[in-house]
C-alpha cells in the first residue's frame, strides 16, 4: 500500500538548519573569545560615530572576531534574501550565489573605499567608515539570523517575519548611508562628494545586484 506522499518544506531543508548551526557555533566562539566585541557592536549600532578611542583600540579589519562576525551576517543576510524569493517568488537562485553576491558587494565597497583613500592620499574618515560598516553590517547579521530561522520553522509566521526582515535591512543600509554622510561632513569632505560617492559606490551597485537576482530567479520559471 502506498504512503501518501510528504510535503518537503525546502526552507527546513538539512543544509539550511546546518547555516543556522554554523553560524550560532561562530557566535559562541566570538562569545567566548572577545566577549567586548558585544559593546562595541552595540555603540555602532547606536552611536553615529565611534570616538578616536575607540578606533585606536578597536579598528582592526582583520580581527578573526570581526572576520567571523561579518561572516555570520553574511550568511544570515543571504539566507534571509533566499527565503525571502523562495516564500514571494515560489524559487531562487542557489543559496550560494547568493551568500557569494552578498560577500562580493561587501568586499568591493571596502576595497573600493581604500582605493578612493590611495587615490586621494588622505583617510578623511574613510577607515572609520569601513569598520563603523562592517560592525553595522555584523549587527544587522546578528537580527536577521533569529528572523530566518523562526520562518524557516514556522510556516504561519513567514510572510510578515521575512517583510520585517527586508525592511530592517533597507532601514540597516539607510542608516550606513547617514552614518556615511555624517563621518563625511565631519571630516571636512563636500556635499557633493558624499552624494556622488553614495549614488555611484553605495546605490548603483545595491541596485545592479537586485536586478540581477530578480533576473536570475525571473530564468528558474
Amino acid at each position: 500500500m502506498q504512503g501518501e506522499a510528504r510535503f518537503f518544506d525546502p526552507l527546513t531543508a538539512m543544509w539550511a538548519s546546518g547555516v543556522f548551526l554554523s553560524c550560532l557555533l561562530v557566535l559562541a566562539t566570538v562569545n567566548i573569545g572577545s566577549p567586548r566585541k558585544w559593546r562595541v557592536l552595540r555603540q555602532a549600532a547606536f552611536r553615529a560615530r565611534l570616538g578616536q578611542q575607540i578606533l585606536r583600540e578597536e579598528v582592526d579589519t582583520s580581527d578573526r572576531n570581526v572576520l567571523g562576525l561579518l561572516a555570520v551576517a553574511v550568511a544570515a543576510i543571504a539566507m534571509l534574501l533566499w527565503q525571502a524569493a523562495m516564500v514571494f517568488q515560489g524559487q531562487a537562485p542557489a543559496y550560494w550565489m547568493i551568500f557569494l553576491a552578498v560577500a562580493a558587494a561587501l568586499l568591493a565597497q571596502a576595497l573600493l573605499l581604500q582605493l578612493v583613500a590611495w587615490i586621494a592620499r588622505t583617510d578623511t574618515g574613510i577607515t572609520e567608515y569601513i569598520y563603523t560598516g562592517a560592525l553595522l553590517h555584523a549587527a544587522l547579521g546578528i537580527v536577521a539570523l533569529p528572523i530566518s530561522m523562526l520562518a524557516a520553522y514556522r510556516p504561519e509566521m513567514r510572510d510578515w517575519l521575512i517583510a520585517i526582515g527586508l525592511g530592517l535591512l533597507a532601514i540597516g543600509l539607510l542608516y550606513r548611508w547617514l552614518r556615511g554622510a555624517l563621518i563625511g561632513l565631519g571630516e571636512g569632505v563636500p556635499v557633493r562628494y558624499i552624494l556622488l560617492y553614495i549614488c555611484a559606490a553605495e546605490i548603483g551597485p545595491l541596485a545592479l545586484a537586485l536586478d540581477a537576482l530578480l533576473n536570475s530567479t525571473a530564468q528558474l520559471s
